[in-house]
């Protein structure tokens, strides 16, 4: 998330949004970009992109489970009535 994502730098923790300086791509085509990742994945490598989506998997439930460092976001869809 955009608006939650930090970039460690020499001087210490920037906002993504402050160091791209272009809130018309990270709203526009960035989301598109990201949206096709996996189908961009197997047209690169003419393999599945399943390894990349199970880490993510492991990855949140680790979070859902164990919590986050203090000030660590991340996002997360839970499903419901």
């Amino acid at each position: 998330d955009v608006n939650h994502a930090t970039v460690k730098t020499s001087s210490g923790e920037k906002p993504v949004r402050e160091l791209v300086q272009d809130d018309e791509w990270l709203n526009g085509p960035f989301i598109a970009t990201v949206q096709q990742r996996g189908a961009a994945i197997i047209k690169a490598r003419k393999l599945s992109s399943a390894l990349s989506a199970a880490s993510s998997a492991c990855d949140h439930i680790r979070d859902w489970v164990l919590g986050t460092p203090e000030g660590t976001f991340v996002s997360m869809g839970v499903y419901s009535d």
